[in-house]
């Protein structure tokens, strides 16, 4: 879950395949896999940028980002308890 935040959270500047794969700390093998998902699901869109083919986080992914944000938040206790 926290590789697809990562993933979201970079190309919400719009990122490149290897900029994912560095910025998130996976190899090329696990990007392509998590890519490829994301964009099924409409969280991803490819782009064309200056040239080269970049991801760019869609509205969808932004609100799937910010819900999985929250999720890590409770899970490591840096949100305040109710």
């Amino acid at each position: 879950m926290l590789i697809i935040r990562d993933i979201l959270a970079v190309a919400a500047k719009r990122a490149s395949k290897t900029e994912i794969v560095y910025r998130s700390n996976i190899n090329f093998v696990a990007a392509e896999k998590y890519i490829t998902r994301l964009l099924l699901r409409g969280m991803l869109v490819t782009v064309v940028d200056e040239g080269k083919s970049k991801f760019q986080t869609t509205p969808l992914g932004i609100e799937a980002l910010s819900k999985l944000t929250e999720v890590q938040r409770l899970v490591e206790g840096t949100e305040n308890p109710r």
